[in-house]
């Protein structure tokens, strides 16, 4: 019954889909068949420009089908106010509805246009509520955007918000014992300084690693070696929950 149900909300989002959005130019960038033997081990579908792919795990489809993947461009659509695109749009279709079985989601991974520290996030077209809604979604690399999906057919676009949130809670691990932090807004070899208001203890860190994860932690800014954290408080206290971060000019 759980199935059914399942099945029938599923055939509902897809079927208000096509009226909801506006007709768009689309290019065909993928089609292709998953036959029975692929089914077993599961198949990366991936467009033709590399920069979207969906992992088909093994116990997702139940039977074959043929899948496409279809890009749309980023001008045609109208997304939440104060976002705003850094990837096409890409839709992909698995044909044979009966086959999804959803035991495991779909793993979907999208290349960005450009690299930024903004906030940024993977969303899908909900024509249900006619609405982008945001997946929960982490970064992988500087420039590629993860998240995973439940549905045989979305269209998904990753969009970036003007807004890099500056100040809010850190938090701490131990790496690589030095003055180094995991930022989720700025990439890779940027000097931060980061200063805890409570005591004005400040410290200048380099970002080595991406995190924590806005998802799991919306309040938390920073995620400091325990080198440095120490010197904005004890380690003891786990989540430092007044801190100013800002790049060193």
């Amino acid at each position: 019954m759980k199935k059914s149900i399942n099945l029938l909300f599923g055939g509902l989002i897809l079927g208000l889909v096509f009226t909801a959005l506006p007709v768009s130019a689309t290019v065909l960038i993928t089609d292709l068949h998953i036959d029975t033997p692929t089914l077993s081990r599961g198949y990366t579908v991936k467009s033709n420009d590399q920069n979207f792919l969906f992992g088909i795990r093994p116990e997702v489809l139940a039977v074959e089908t043929r899948v496409v993947i279809k890009q749309f461009e980023k001008s045609e659509f109208v997304f939440p106010e104060g976002w705003e695109p850094i990837s096409d749009v890409y839709e992909f279709d698995i044909f044979n509805k009966d086959a999804f079985q959803d035991k495991k989601p779909l793993q979907i991974q999208i290349k960005t246009t450009e690299e930024t520290r903004h906030k940024k996030q993977i969303f899908f077209w909900n024509g249900v509520i006619n609405e982008w809604v945001q997946l929960p979604s982490w970064t992988h690399d500087e420039d590629t955007m993860r998240s995973i999906i439940h549905l045989p057919y979305a269209k998904m676009v990753v969009l970036k918000n003007d807004i890099i949130l500056g100040m809010g809670h850190a938090s701490w691990y131990a790496y690589k014992d030095c003055d180094c932090a995991a930022s989720p807004d700025y990439p890779k070899g940027t000097l931060l300084n980061v200063k805890n208001l409570d005591n004005d203890k400040e410290v200048v860190v380099k970002v080595n690693d991406y995190g924590p994860d806005r998802s799991l932690f919306p309040l938390r800014v920073i995620d400091l070696d325990k080198v440095a954290f120490k010197k904005l408080g004890s380690l003891s206290s786990g989540v430092l929950k007044n801190i100013l971060v800002s790049p060193v000019k």
